[in-house]
């Protein structure tokens, strides 16, 4: 990649990678869901507001309908599929099951065998990091299965938005994205919580919004520039990041489950029922628990 692709890869890669910490902050799942509902539909507003600044030209109708797709196949399905399914399964095989983003999405899309290669090696990569955290057993196959089906869905309509709107500006993309998403989330959050949680601040609102705006539009410029199995690839910096930061700023012993939720955009995981200590979102047994999202595989 070029100076300009890389940038964005590693910018992408610190932001999304860095969103776990902030959710850790967040009291219980009601409070994360509308800190991601909100930051949502900021994101979208400023990207809105941004591309009329900048006298954008609108997308096309068509333009406009599939750029609609992503905001439920890169937020939404992921995020109640993995709220669904995660809970299930054993930490390790949460994380093997998002690093393998960029295999798959290698199938849905002309990708040469050698990428397939590097692909297969960046899993093994991850085997071998979190292999002591996985309890396989026959009773997660079906939600591994689910959760095989939210990185598919991620794969393939990143491989749809490819070839559909090359020609649309990326700031519009992500705005479209995010509106729909918060469309879809915000009422599940007002269902859930009528009143705005007190544990929220809105200093981390406002950082989040300009992280997940500036993280989204990037990765769709990224995705008109680079292969879908490369870009998917972010995942295992995104790894390396949470990585770093936790062991800079934590200390505690690693749930490898924080990086699940790193695709997404875009993108929104439930901490599991076992977090009781606030500070730092550390669990009882000393590690850190995985967050709600990243945008997931882009939101805050």
């Amino acid at each position: 990649m070029n100076p300009k692709r890389t940038a964005a890869f590693l910018a992408i890669s610190l932001i999304w990678g860095s969103m776990w910490i902030a959710q850790q902050q967040l009291p219980d799942r009601s409070s994360q869901l509308t800190f991601n509902a909100i930051t949502l539909a900021l994101s979208a507003v400023f990207l809105a507001i941004t591309a009329v600044v900048l006298r954008l030209p609108l997308p096309s109708k068509r333009e406009w309908i599939a750029s609609a797709t992503p905001g439920i196949t890169l937020i939404v399905l992921p995020y109640l599929l993995s709220a669904w399914a995660s809970t299930h399964l054993s930490s390790g095989l949460t994380a093997v099951v998002a690093a393998a983003t960029p295999l798959v999405a290698g199938f849905f899309c002309d990708t040469p065998w050698r990428a397939r290669s590097a692909s297969i090696a960046g899993l093994g990569g991850v085997l071998l990091i979190v292999g002591s955290t996985i309890s396989a057993s026959w009773n997660q196959l079906p939600w591994t299965i689910v959760l095989l089906g939210s990185t598919c869905a991620i794969a393939a309509s990143l491989v749809f938005v490819q070839k559909q709107l090359m020609s649309c500006h990326p700031i519009y993309t992500a705005a479209i994205e995010l509106a729909v998403a918060s469309a879809v989330l915000g009422p599940q959050s007002f269902a859930r919580s009528k009143s705005m949680p007190s544990g929220l601040s809105w200093t981390l609102i406002l950082l989040s919004v300009l992280g997940s705006a500036l993280a989204s539009a990037l990765y769709f410029w990224l995705l008109k520039k680079i292969r879908v199995d490369q870009l998917t690839s972010i995942v295992w910096a995104q790894i390396l990041v949470a990585a770093a930061e936790s062991i800079l700023f934590l200390r505690p012993h690693l749930d490898w489950r924080i990086f699940s939720g790193s695709r997404n955009h875009h993108r929104k995981y439930p901490r599991p029922p076992l977090v009781t200590k606030r500070r730092a979102g550390v669990n009882r047994r000393g590690n850190i628990a995985y967050p709600v999202d990243n945008h997931a595989s882009k939101v805050g």
